[in-house]
């Protein structure tokens, strides 16, 4: 998943409230609301979870951080705190 002219963004996160629902269920949340065409690579535990997201055509790193932002801005995502 990491080349050049495919580029690739690590989205990590950690759950800071342990009433937020784990991690597993947390990143098919994410999932859900990134664009179909992404790929995404996800792996989970109960307390973490990482995402590599390659976009397709001319969106970048910029615009997948962009989305990702608004992603963890829903309610169904407190409790997670994106990481790095």
């Amino acid at each position: 998943m990491n080349d050049r002219h495919d580029p690739q963004v690590v989205i990590t996160a950690v759950r800071h409230d342990p009433g937020a629902a784990p991690g597993q269920t947390t990143v098919i949340r994410v999932l859900s609301m990134l664009p179909a065409h992404w790929l995404c690579a996800p792996v989970a535990d109960q307390d973490s979870f990482e995402l590599r997201v390659r976009p397709h055509g001319a969106e970048d790193a910029e615009a997948v951080s962009a989305r990702v932002a608004a992603v963890f801005k829903d309610p169904a995502l407190r409790g997670w705190r994106r990481t790095g």
